[in-house]
């Protein structure tokens, strides 16, 4: 079982550099690592420069990881991204696909329209958009087949979380006919109050990578206040949702495994390690908590 670690590195290389981020992934134990870049206003980009991110592959190979995905968080419409807010996500995801190249990273996955709760039925929404996110994500998807990537998308933000949300997206990008994957997230269709394991069932065959992740439920504010302070999220429903350790929330991670292992899935698990704050909390005993958690229950 190749385990990824995956949430906090991207973070822990901004906050203490590559090197520390590094070490911290050799000693809990992971085999690879993922990249997560989140773009938007206000957010500075991983790499400055090529060199940076030749520089991270080459600590990753003197301590035996290697990069299993780059991930980026974007909403795939925009125009008016990037330091100098001129750039596309088009243009700004080919520039990650060149860093998932230096990196030796085989895909690029990325968002399509993060967000979850709108007045407007996430239908309605997905009718108007689809045809655009369709296009961009050809776009997006032909330039890093030339790059030798394949391009994965997950079940994440409201819109493609929802059961009919996705297909339409994914089964129209496979019948195009581009070089494309799933990323399977044992957690995010909770968001739009869909059980994940419905989407394991549908399309593990599919999965390239995996995210492993728990969440916790509430109906209310009360039953939200008992468990955590933190702000949650509210979907569609009206129920409240917010992420959670694994093992103590109610996704079935069993029964998303066990789909995989029908499906012979030979990818990497990257644990979205679930930590408080990482200066009140010792980063490390939480990325061994995980590790521990799915070696334990699925390592044989």
């Amino acid at each position: 079982m190749e385990l990824t670690m995956y949430t906090c590195f991207s973070d822990l290389i901004k906050r203490q550099g590559a090197r520390e981020a590094v070490r911290m992934a050799r000693e809990c134990g992971f085999a690879s690592v993922e990249i997560l870049e989140i773009v938007g206003p206000g957010t500075a980009p991983l790499f400055e420069n090529e060199g940076q991110a030749r520089e991270l592959r080459s600590l990753l190979e003197e301590n035996g990881l290697r990069c299993a995905c780059y991930s980026v968080g974007i909403y795939l419409p925009a125009d008016d991204l990037g330091p100098s807010r001129d750039q596309s996500a088009v243009d700004i995801l080919r520039s990650c696909a060149d860093y998932a190249c230096i990196l030796g990273s085989p895909y690029l996955h990325h968002t399509l329209l993060p967000g979850r709760v709108s007045n407007e039925a996430s239908s309605v929404i997905l009718d108007r958009l689809l045809p655009e996110l369709l296009a961009r994500a050809g776009q997006v998807a032909d330039y890093n087949s030339l790059q030798g990537l394949t391009t994965l998308y997950e079940p994440q933000g409201y819109y493609v979380n929802a059961p009919d949300g996705f297909p339409r997206f994914y089964d129209e990008m496979k019948r195009r006919g581009y070089a494309v994957g799933v990323c399977g997230d044992v957690g995010n269709p909770w968001y739009a109050d869909s059980d994940p394991v419905a989407f394991f069932a549908r399309y593990a065959g599919e999965m390239r990578h995996v995210h492993i992740k728990d969440v916790f439920l509430a109906d209310g504010r009360e039953e939200c206040a008992r468990i955590s302070s933190r702000p949650w999220d509210l979907t569609a429903d009206g129920r409240f949702v917010i992420d959670a350790p694994l093992g103590q929330g109610v996704v079935n991670i069993d029964a998303c495994m066990a789909y995989l292992r029908r499906a012979n899935y030979q990818g990497a698990y990257a644990l979205e390690t679930f930590y408080e704050n990482s200066e009140d909390v010792a980063l490390q005993e939480c990325l061994t908590r995980d590790r521990d958690f799915m070696l334990e229950r699925y390592g044989k």
